[in-house]
């Protein structure tokens, strides 16, 4: 992609550069002619930058020790300052490879000219459908049906197997029927529930959040595949626990997520109105309940919180 204002490219003249270079090698010589004539004040002088630079480590080096044991208003070797340079020159050469190495990867990669610019297939309809998901896959088509409209084409009514106990207190009774509770409807309904009426035990809602993650992301990674027996069996151990223990729990608004529970005919419509019951609270947040997303965006759009 052609940049739409690109400054002239300018030439430099070879007399420029035999001149910058001529100035250079004049400019060597004089330092040069500098240091024969005033190393014994110099020799000092870069002495002590050294010591300061390796913070004094320099002293122990053999070049170090030459410039300290010089006696003072003693010329030094001519050569001597430039051999001495040599560690320090590699030194310098190596940093500045490094960060010009850096720099060339931050510009060819994250550089604006990079990121604009068309890739080696450029933007054909192949490129992109094998870049992005198709939308039509995201979006359910349009129905003629209020039915359809209503419950979706792919829509399965869960019945509510709770509407049938006599007493959800009854722990071995609610547990009786828990196998036939999907692992998300039984995530669901611990956070709904958990909400209206919390539990005295904290760490279970940390618990229900890092099962139903872990078959989410189990689920989105291939749908075909069951879910783990453990994170299920987890799953609904922490549904029953939430729909029958009592300890340190509301009783008034416990009997109230009961009643909602064995009135519902189908889950659905159960989690339905424990939502409607536990958004006021301002306990149930979308965050706890977004990996719905990958499973059930359905039942997802049934607890609204944002």
């Amino acid at each position: 992609m052609t940049p739409l204002f690109r400054e002239p490219i300018t030439t430099v003249s070879p007399g420029r550069i035999v001149a910058l270079g001529a100035i250079g090698l004049a400019t060597m010589t004089m330092l040069g002619l500098l240091w024969w004539t005033f190393s014994p004040i110099l020799g000092q002088v870069y002495a002590g930058m050294r010591l300061a630079e390796t913070a004094t480590l320099w002293r122990f080096t053999g070049w170090g020790q030459y410039f300290m044991t010089m006696p003072a208003g003693q010329p030094f070797a001519f050569v001597s300052i430039y051999k001495s340079s040599v560690g320090f020159g590699l030194m310098a050469t190596g940093f500045t490879a490094l960060l010009g190495t850096l720099a060339w990867r931050k510009r060819s990669r994250e550089h604006i000219d990079v990121l604009i610019t068309a890739p080696a297939q450029g933007f054909s309809q192949k490129a992109i459908l094998a870049t992005y998901a198709p939308p039509l896959c995201l979006v359910r088509s349009p129905s003629n049906t209020d039915e359809a409209d209503a419950t979706g084409p792919d829509a399965v009514v869960v019945a509510n197997p709770f509407a049938g106990l006599r007493d959800l207190r009854d722990a071995r009774a609610v547990e009786g029927v828990a196998d036939s509770v999907s692992w998300h409807f039984a995530a669901v309904l611990f956070l709904t529930i958990d909400a209206a009426a919390p539990l005295k035990d904290r760490k279970a809602h940390a618990a229900v959040l890092k099962a139903a993650w872990t078959a989410s992301d189990r689920f989105a990674a291939d749908p075909a595949a069951p879910p783990l027996t453990a994170t299920q069996a987890d799953l609904r151990s922490l549904m029953v626990l939430a729909i029958s223990d009592q300890a340190g729990r509301d009783i008034d608004m416990l009997d109230r997520v009961h009643d909602l529970v064995e009135g519902a005919a189908t889950l659905d419509d159960a989690v339905t109105r424990l939502a409607s019951l536990a958004l006021p609270t301002g306990r149930l947040f979308f965050p706890d309940y977004a990996w719905l997303r990958h499973v059930d965006p359905t039942l997802q759009s049934v607890v609204t919180s944002y």
